[in-house]
């Protein structure tokens, strides 16, 4: 019994092994044709992945180009609204410009008008002075001249009074009777 101890699993050792080894080929070859599907399905994953990716990158591309699109848009029209703004803000500026020009023109000529007018009055006020001064000058020289008369009056009266041409004859003697 003994011997059947160490045979028996001597055998079945070999067995063992004959099926393993068996097990082992078959076990490569499944592995060898998972592998190859693997690869297989590795490289349609990768196709559609690589095809999913184009597509992606497409969208992405379209994408970017339709907001680049839209910026450039916006910038254009961003950069039209400036360029408006300052076409209008230099035409009103010109436009006050102009109007301030013709206004300081108008002033110039109302401070030229207003200077020939106060010249005006001015020599208008000397005249009238000139007149006023006359007209005084005329009656202190009438009132000179009336005392100058008064004067002459009374002093031809004081001559004539004193001489004895004016003086009455006494009155004639009563006739005697």
């Amino acid at each position: 019994m003994n011997k059947f101890y160490i045979i028996a699993p001597i055998v079945l050792l070999g067995v063992f092994v004959f099926f393993y080894r068996g097990a082992l080929q078959d076990m490569a070859v499944r592995d060898a044709e998972k592998a190859r599907l693997a690869q297989i399905e590795q490289k349609k994953e990768d196709a559609r992945r690589q095809e999913v990716e184009e597509k992606a990158a497409a969208d992405a591309r379209r994408r970017q180009e339709e907001r680049e699109a839209a910026d450039r848009a916006k910038e254009e029209k961003r950069v039209r609204e400036y360029e408006e703004g300052m076409r209008l803000l230099t035409e009103e500026a010109n436009r006050y410009a102009a109007e301030a020009d013709k206004n300081a023109k108008d002033a110039a000529e109302l401070e030229i008008q207003l200077l020939e007018l106060r010249n005006l009055r001015d020599k208008t006020n000397r005249e009238a002075f000139e007149l006023a001064k006359q007209v005084e000058l005329a009656k202190v020289e009438r009132r000179n001249a009336e005392l100058e008369i008064q004067r002459m009056v009374d002093m031809v009266g004081q001559r004539v009074g004193s001489s004895s041409f004016a003086a009455m004859p006494p009155p004639p003697a009563p006739a005697r009777k």
